[in-house]
């Protein structure tokens, strides 16, 4: 969806169109406006013509693309080393789930043996402690 945004750019209203959100185009504006304000300061013990303040502009926008370029391409490396460290924690994370699930199997299966032996424990194969048998017999 194209949309049409009128922004003010060095005391000119331009009308953009672009598929882009109209909070982008302002900021766009912004920053084109910030820019020209900022070529026109420097250079104002200077006649220039529109033309050279216009290319001036290009050039410093441009400059400050390259010296981001090799930050970006950094980034992305950067990027790519995290997205394959998180797919590896990922399935680091699936397996040791797993591991959980089957030991919480483990000891519910244990406890059910342990409730069934419990529940089946016949009294005459009670251990007696030692000391009790020989309060036992000496009585």
């Amino acid at each position: 969806m194209e949309n049409r945004v009128k922004v003010v750019i060095n005391g000119e209203i331009v009308t953009i169109r672009s598929g882009e959100s109209m909070e982008y185009l302002q900021k766009l504006a912004h920053y084109t406006g910030t820019k020209i304000d900022e070529i026109t300061e420097r250079h104002s013990s200077v006649m220039i013509s529109d033309k050279m303040r216009t290319l001036l502009i290009a050039l410093n926008i441009a400059d400050e693309y390259f010296k981001m370029e090799p930050q970006l391409v950094q980034l992305k490396s950067e990027q790519k080393k995290h997205s394959k460290e998180m797919a590896k924690l990922q399935e680091e994370n699936i397996l040791l789930t797993e591991k959980v699930h089957s030991l919480q199997r483990e000891l519910n299966h244990t406890r059910a043996e342990l409730d069934d032996f419990i529940n089946n424990f016949d009294e005459s194969n009670k251990i007696v402690p030692l000391h009790d048998i020989r309060k036992t017999a000496v009585s």
